[in-house]
């Protein structure tokens, strides 16, 4: 029996569901509340890495979800396109308890992953995690940055949210653009 072919759209976060980085959102916060964490933060972000570094923001902050600066231009694609799919992921560079909070607020995933204290989730990491998670599958991918090339080159779809004219540096992508819209 042959199996069937499984498709998957995955999405970045930062600066493409929303518009807005959570390590930024994280600084900010430490900034305006408990600047004395700051050089606490730079510590860590030298001696343990960028990993460590966004544990801690989130350890030691308190982000309200549902204000951030969604991009309602993805959202409506994801609903208007979830029948296509087989699985949706929210897959992100930004901590994993921000990214399953954003993915169970939203709720139009299957499911969400993000970087822990052992894996960065970006660039290639992103898509060994789908290789070593989905079998006998294609994806298509929605992204905004240089990181995201090696990703979209594996995609079958590359959906770019164009900030910093990123679709100058796609080359020999087939790519559609998704506008950033509040």
């Amino acid at each position: 029996m042959t199996q069937q072919l499984s498709t998957v759209l995955a999405v970045d976060l930062d600066h493409t569901l929303i518009n807005t980085d959570m390590i930024f959102v994280g600084i900010k916060y430490l900034i305006l509340h408990k600047i004395y964490l700051l050089p606490i933060l730079v510590i860590i972000l030298f001696t343990r890495g960028r990993p460590s570094a966004k544990k801690y923001l989130y350890d030691k902050t308190e982000v309200s979800i549902k204000d951030l600066p969604f991009n309602n231009s993805v959202i409506n694609f994801i609903k208007e396109n979830c029948k296509k799919y087989t699985h949706i992921i929210l897959i992100s560079g930004s901590y994993y308890k921000y990214v399953n909070s954003v993915a169970d607020y939203l709720d139009i995933f299957d499911s969400s992953i993000g970087t822990s204290v052992t894996i960065n989730m970006i660039s290639s990491n992103k898509t060994d995690y789908l290789k070593n998670n989905f079998t006998n599958f294609v994806f298509d991918y929605i992204g905004d940055s240089k990181k995201d090339i090696p990703i979209w080159e594996k995609s079958r779809k590359a959906f770019v949210v164009d900030r910093k004219n990123i679709t100058k540096h796609l080359k020999n992508i087939d790519y559609e653009i998704i506008p950033f819209h509040d």
